[in-house]
């Protein structure tokens, strides 16, 4: 059995714009009852929005932890969010503004002569 060599990944990110999440030590995303996360929409490095961000954090009591920047993001309502259920139960792209998404499956269409 060989062993198999370690490979360099790195992350290439789409866009500089997403959300700030807050995540704590054990490596947990802070939310709510709901499951709605502690979230700011940024800019990578955005330093005023995650200011605000710890801020927020601190406001609720939470001392520990820190900013995880999440690229691409994006934050959305509850209704949004209920619709983007119904898009998946009917097999299309549940974000109608996952514009990647939207790119590759038209991609997957055209080689396949549907569209």
């Amino acid at each position: 059995m060989s062993k198999l060599k370690k490979m360099n990944v790195s992350v290439v990110e789409e866009t500089n714009y997403g959300v700030y999440v807050w995540q704590m030590p054990d490596g947990s995303l802070v939310c709510d009852e709901d499951g709605r996360y502690l979230s700011v929409p940024a800019t990578k490095g955005s330093a005023s929005r995650i200011n605000s961000l710890r801020t927020v954090a601190k406001s609720y009591g939470i001392t520990e932890g820190q900013p995880l920047w999440m690229s691409g993001h994006r934050q959305i309502t509850d209704d949004e969010h209920e619709k983007q259920l119904q898009r998946r139960e009917w097999g299309l792209i549940p974000d109608e503004l996952d514009v990647p998404a939207l790119m590759e499956d038209l991609k997957q269409k055209k080689a396949m002569g549907i569209a």
